[in-house]
């Protein structure tokens, strides 16, 4: 995506990625953690590091002034992590539903260049559909479109 975006690493396993946000509070150290929970499915864990103990917490609210520029990282780690497994199919919620409703509107946002190279669905109503813009949905579930034809 040709979004701006921080600069971010991976760890050596490509499951953790660690990015810097910086803004009107300072720098606030984020991680995007990949966890199996399933063959080939990754649940997309992503907060703040809390660094006296290593843990994330994915319920605290930064508010740094750069949302639209994290998650254009974040989609961008996606990008990375799929480009790398690419029969990963990636599962996404967010804490609250406040939440759910940001990633849902950097997905609609930018969805004409997310659509070219994944399949998403949302979840609503108990039951997985493709995603459309038009709903508001309480899940995400997304492959890249090129794993179906390995």
């Amino acid at each position: 995506m040709n979004l701006e975006k921080y600069p971010y690493y991976a760890n050596a396993s490509f499951f953790d990625f660690e990015f810097d946000s910086i803004g009107p509070k300072g720098v606030i150290r984020k991680v995007a953690r990949f966890s199996s929970i399933g063959q080939n499915i990754y649940n997309l864990g992503f907060g703040d590091l809390n660094e006296k103990n290593g843990e994330i917490s994915d319920t605290v609210i930064s508010n740094n002034g750069d949302g639209e520029k994290i998650l254009a990282t974040v989609g961008g780690i996606i990008y990375d992590f799929t480009g790398r497994f690419s029969n990963a199919a990636i599962f996404v919620k967010g804490t609250t539903s406040a939440r759910t409703r940001w990633y849902q509107m950097g997905i609609n946002k930018n969805w004409e260049e997310i659509n070219k190279d994944f399949e998403v669905f949302g979840y609503r109503n108990e039951k997985w559909e493709p995603f459309r813009k038009s709903r508001n949905y309480e899940a995400f579930f997304g492959r890249r479109k090129t794993s179906f034809l390995l």
